[in-house]
This record gives C-alpha cells, structure tokens and sequence, in this order.
C-alpha cells in the first residue's frame, strides 16, 4: 500500500523549474514509480526502489503554467493519483505570532477573501496537532497539513494574512500568469532556534557553541519536560512543522520573528549569527536555486521590550540590518514601525500583533518582485552609510543610491524616533535639514557637542517618519560601545495630540494612545496654529476659573526623568502676568518651581526656563503647567517648543 506525506496531495502547488522529490511508502523491495502528466504531455517519470518500504523519486518541476499536472505514484500493485496540480512561485512563510496571525483577526478580512478568489494562489497549512503536547525529538516525515484553495474562506481564514497578502501581491505582479503559493508554517512565542534542524545545529561547531552559550542546545535527557512551553524547544519546531516538507523547493523565505530574541545588545550579535545559519542552511534544504535563496524578514514592531528606556527592540532590529548590509543578495529586511499601531481586539487588545498585516505583506512583496524577479523598484530600505560631527550638528550619509530623503509627508513636520546624544550618553529628541538627495544634519539645540545619533531603536515609539525612496528609512544607532537608553519625549511637539502609552493595573498591560497633553481642572487644552512663533503648532491651553493649565503624564518608555538634566525651556505667549509655574508630582508630593521670563521674543512671545536644582530622586508621575488667570479678557496662555536642558 502506498502512502504519502500530506504535502504530497491533489490541489498541490509546487515550485516550477525545479526538482521536486516526491516520499512515501510502498511495499517493501517494490519498484515505485513515479509519473508526472500536464495536459496530454508527460513531462517526467522517475523510477526508485523501496528497500525498507520507504521511497523518494525526483522530477524535474517544470516551467509555470495554469495548465493542471497529475502526479501517479505506483508500485506495481497499489497506486495513487495526485490531480489539480499546479507549478509555479511557492515561498514559504515562517516565524511566530506575527506570520502566524491570520485573516480572521483582520478587520478587512473579507475584501481580502474576495481578492484572492479570483488568484491561482494555493496556501499549505501545516497542523499543529501535537499529541499529549510532546513534540518529535527526529524529524517528522509526516506532520499532518492540507492544501487550501483560494475560494476557501473558512480554510483562508486559519491561515497568515501576511503570507495571503504578499502571495496575492505576486500573483498580480507577475501578470497573473504565473500560480503563486506558500507553505504557511509558523507558531507564536517561538525563537528562532526551534526552527533549526538539529544534525545543521551540531554539525556546525560554530553554531553548537552560539546555541550553547545561549541556552538553546536541544538535549535528549531535558526533551519534552518543559511543560507548556515545549513549542519553544531547540529544533522542535523544525521537526514538527518544516520536516514534513522535504522534497520541496522553495523561492525563498518570507519570515517574522524575533520578539523572544530581544534581550539587548548581546542577542543582536547573537541573532545575526542565527541569520546566517538559518539563511545558509534553509537554502540548501530548500532552495529553488540555492545561490539566490532570500531570507526576506519583516523587523520587528515596537513593544514593552525591557524595562523602560531600554533599546532592546533596536539592537534586535539591527542584526536584520546587519546580514543584509553584508549579503544583500541573502537578506532583504522591511521596518515597519512607521505603522500605526493597529491590533487585534480579540487576542485581549494584545499589541504585540499589529493587525496592519496586508500592508506588510504587501510591502514585502514588493521587495520580492525587485530583489528575485528584477522589476523595479528599490532593493533596499535606506541604511546609514556614514556620519560625521562637524559646527554642533551630525551629518548623516545614505548611499548615493538614495533618493527622496524625507522626514513624514507634511512639510514642517517633526521627525519623530532621531535623537542625538553628547558625551554623557543622554539622548534628545533631534532637530533636523535635509541637506541632499542621500544627506541630512541632525542636532539638538541642548546638546552643544554632540557625538552620537540613533534612530528607530527605542523599544517602544511606533510612527516613526524618517523615508527614503520606497521604503521607511532602516533604523541605525552610532554608538557601538555603550548600551543605549533612550526615553521618549513625546511632548517636545505641542502638535501632537496622542501617544502610544503603557501602564500596568496589577498584571494587565494597559497599552492604548493617550493624549499627550491634558487639561488641568476647570481648563481645557487644543493646537492652536493660529497664535505660534517658532513651531509649526502651539499649545493652547484656557479656563474659566482663575486657576487654569495642562499636565503631561509620565509613562513607561516616556519617563520624566528630569533629576539628570538642569532645567525646562520653552515658549510661551500671553504668559506675562500669568504667574506660570511648574509642579513635578511624585507619589510623595509635589516640587512646585517658578517659570521665569527669560527674553522677549516677538509679538506677546518670550522665553521662559524653569531650574530644576536638586530633585529628589522620586519617580515624576507627572508635570502640571500653572497659571492664574490675569485678566478676564485673555483666559489663555499658549505653549510651545518645549526642551529639555543639560546641567551647568
């Protein structure tokens, strides 16, 4: 009796123009058989044997075509029959939670079921059945799994939406003449380590000692007494989930994962390491051409990663950057912490899982069609080519490739994630001027001397806006011998009306936007772009009662930690006679300091600076901007440009 691994099934898409070995079992010592027929024409026959039972035959996977092949499979006795086969573009789409997220938890899920009913994209989605949750110690040949259709919705529906999106893109791409599809294998929570084959693992002294050092060695004597947390095993999920796929092949590798490997700074070395070995041995498993086998990752989004401050997002971000810099014929990287934050109300408003998965999917897609299929397009997002200090400013280099260096989309607009630091290593929000086509320079006025810049590597800001060309500009830090810190200063734009902000009641993480500024009783707060002086926008906060102002809540990732700097500087208008103050509120009390005029500057404008002296070293929950009203006429103060100042 012959039987076959579930890939190996009627309504299959396989890789065209390249080897294709189709496994199973036959009768012992039987003479198997393996005929592949498109149309009226046989393309291929292989003949094996079967000593044990077990058989693998190769053929030759021939050109695209909509056109359905047969595979027959005999041994003389028994035989089977694959039908509705098609060969063309197959990719395979891997991670954790971020791949794994499917349609259903996307709101436009539907529209996307419509779209891809009308494709010849076929998705196999491999089971996560996991029997008393003890997982293969060898290699599964043969976990179950089946083929999806694209008129399939429920089967559409359990499967990634941004392996669905990126093969649809694809699919119109390339004319609608070619079939595209994608082996949908990925597990939440999982590192990058469970998806390693454990023979490369230990065949590699390299490697063995990285996953050593890590405490990511699988080991026979400790196998399956993890509990729950077994999925995360070294090589587990290879053996489960990629196994059963032998004898494919595959254009390259679409893959999102990294969230359990943000640790810090260690890990980006670390992580890199994992790149490599994954790309190189993944390509000679599974590689259409092995020579041209992409690795296409999607960077991590932010989150709670560490305590707060720490750029542990960013260094994990930047191992993606670093392969792909050295080998950009290997790896291709995406960021996409320009996106909103946008997640799944289902999964207990869990932000980690960013429901904007058709935009990713699309987006890496197009990275697909420049770097595989040679259509244009920019290969690359921009990355740092060089940077220098000259005259209190940091000139920042781009390849000459670059084009359209821009900060958002609105002229004016701050940029949002770029921080510059001095010798002390405290880093401040930076201004910027876009200097050239690939060139910027970025300063602060704060910071008379600074040596470093970074961008898009504090762990918790989204919405970054730094692009370049197609792409978002690739996240970058200069400062490769200290461990970086970088709080958020969400308030240095009086513009801005929400964050994205975090707190804990008791072991839920309340992660939502927040306002940025808030009114103090008896006031209200707005933008205000009619009354500003130096600012694209002020902040206009009134009241009714005598005693008016706005508050800036402190956050994880977005403390307050003013013990370290000298003072507040700011703008303010109509604020003459309006006695402003500054009170820091702890969970002790409160420090209550005066904001003084410092110089005029036109039209009811004038600098003021609060002195901060020695604070206590309580943890500022929030910052209360106080006035009293001066005249029943104006009952308003407006504010901008708010900046921080380094101590004497």
């Amino acid at each position: 009796m012959i039987t076959l691994p579930h890939v190996f099934a009627s309504n299959a898409l396989y890789q065209a123009d390249a080897p294709l070995t189709v496994r199973g079992s036959a009768a012992p010592d039987a003479r198997v058989t393996v005929t592949l027929t498109r149309g009226e024409e046989k393309i291929g026959t292989a003949v094996t044997s079967a000593p044990d039972g077990a058989f693998s035959a190769t053929l030759d996977g021939p050109p695209a075509s909509f056109v359905p092949a047969s595979i027959r499979i005999s041994d003389g006795e028994d035989e089977v029959l694959l039908e509705n086969i098609l060969f063309g573009e197959l990719w395979l789409a891997s991670g954790q939670s971020n791949m794994e997220l499917p349609n259903a938890a996307i709101p436009d899920c539907e529209d996307m079921y419509d779209r891809a009913a009308n494709c010849a994209i076929r998705v196999y989605s491999v089971s996560y059945d996991v029997p008393e949750n003890r997982f293969p110690w060898d290699p599964s040949p043969d976990q179950p799994g089946s083929w999806v259709l694209p008129d399939n919705r429920a089967g559409l529906a359990g499967v990634s939406a941004m392996g669905l999106k990126f093969a649809e893109v694809l699919y119109h791409a390339l004319g609608e003449v070619v079939p595209v599809g994608f082996l949908n294998a990925s597990w939440g929570g999982t590192p990058i380590t469970a998806w390693f084959p454990r023979a490369a693992i230990f065949g590699d002294p390299a490697m063995t000692e990285i996953c050593r050092r890590c405490g990511m060695l699988p080991d026979a004597e400790t196998w399956n007494t993890r509990g729950e947390l077994n999925f995360q095993q070294a090589t587990a999920q290879y053996n489960l989930k990629i196994a059963p796929l032998d004898g494919l092949k595959v254009r390259g590798v679409i893959w999102y994962q990294g969230e359990n490997e943000c640790g810090g700074e260690y890990w980006q070395k670390a992580y890199a390491d994992y790149l490599r070995f994954y790309q190189r041995v993944y390509a000679k498993r599974f590689g259409a051409d092995p020579a041209r086998f992409v690795m296409l990752s999607s960077l991590i989004y932010p989150w709670t990663y560490g305590p707060s401050g720490e750029c542990n997002l960013g260094y994990l971000n930047d191992a993606f950057v670093t392969v792909a810099k050295e080998s950009p014929d290997k790896f291709v990287f995406l960021p996409i912490s320009d996106l909103e934050p946008d997640w799944a109300f289902h999964q207990n408003n869990h932000p980690i899982h960013p429901t904007n998965k058709y935009f990713v999917g699309e987006e890496a897609a197009r990275l697909a069609l420049s770097n595989v299929y040679g259509q244009p397009g920019d290969k690359t997002p921009a990355i740092l080519a060089s940077w220098e200090t000259a005259g209190g400013r940091i000139r920042l280099v781009f390849p000459e490739s670059v084009r359209d260096l821009r900060v958002g989309n609105t002229p004016g607009e701050r940029a949002r994630g770029l921080y510059v630091a001095g010798e002390d290593g405290i880093y401040l929000p930076a201004e910027y001027e876009i200097t050239g086509p690939n060139t910027m320079e970025i300063w602060c006025d704060e910071i008379a001397h600074p040596v470093h810049a970074a961008y898009n590597i504090q762990s918790m800001e989204p919405k970054v806006n730094l692009y370049a060309g197609d792409y978002p500009v690739a996240p970058f830090f200069t400062d490769r011998e200290h461990y970086l810190n970088i709080e958020a200063r969400p308030w240095y734009d009086c513009g801005a009306s929400s964050r994205w902000a975090s707190k804990m009641h008791d072991d839920i993480l309340d992660l939502f936007f927040r306002p940025v500024f808030e009114p103090l009783p008896a006031s209200s707060v707005c933008p205000d772009t009619a009354f500003r002086c130096a600012d694209r926008v002020s902040l206009r906060a009134e009241g009714e009662e005598e005693a008016f102002g706005f508050l800036v809540r402190a956050y994880p990732y977005q403390r307050l930690d003013f013990q370290k700097f000298g003072g507040l500087r700011m703008n303010l208008f109509h604020a003459k006679d309006a006695s402003p103050v500054l009170a820091l509120v702890t969970d002790a009390g409160e420090t209550v300091l005066p904001i003084e005029r410092v110089r005029d500057l036109c039209a009811g404008w004038a600098v003021y600076e609060v002195r901060f002296g020695d604070l206590p070293d309580d943890e500022i929950r929030r910052m209360e901007f106080r006035f009293r009203r001066s005249s029943p006429n104006y009952r308003f103060v407006n504010a901008e440009h708010l900046r921080l100042f380094k101590k004497d």
